[in-house]
């Protein structure tokens, strides 16, 4: 999984895709976690920062962390070819 070279990300957490042309806001968690994607962090290590970071059980988090990966392919901010490929 890698963002697509398309999408901007500020460090407030605004992402923009300059393909669409849409833009979102993410929250400090959500820029957290694209922030590890983006340095090419693959998922047992994400895993693995944020559950010494937070206190989050593994399951919830990989319930979490799966949906906001869903929505970010949805919204074209991500490419991914194997769904459970997190590289």
């Amino acid at each position: 999984m890698k963002i697509t070279e398309e999408i901007k990300i500020s460090d407030n957490g605004f992402v923009f895709n300059a393909r669409t042309g849409d833009s979102f806001n993410l929250n400090p968690f959500g820029l957290e976690l694209m922030r590890y994607i983006e340095n090419g962090n693959d998922f047992e290590k994400i895993k693995e920062q944020i559950l010494e970071k937070y206190d989050i059980d593994d399951l919830s988090f990989e319930k979490d962390f799966y949906e906001f990966c869903a929505l970010l392919k949805h919204h074209q901010i991500i490419s991914q070819d194997n769904p459970l490929d997190f590289k």
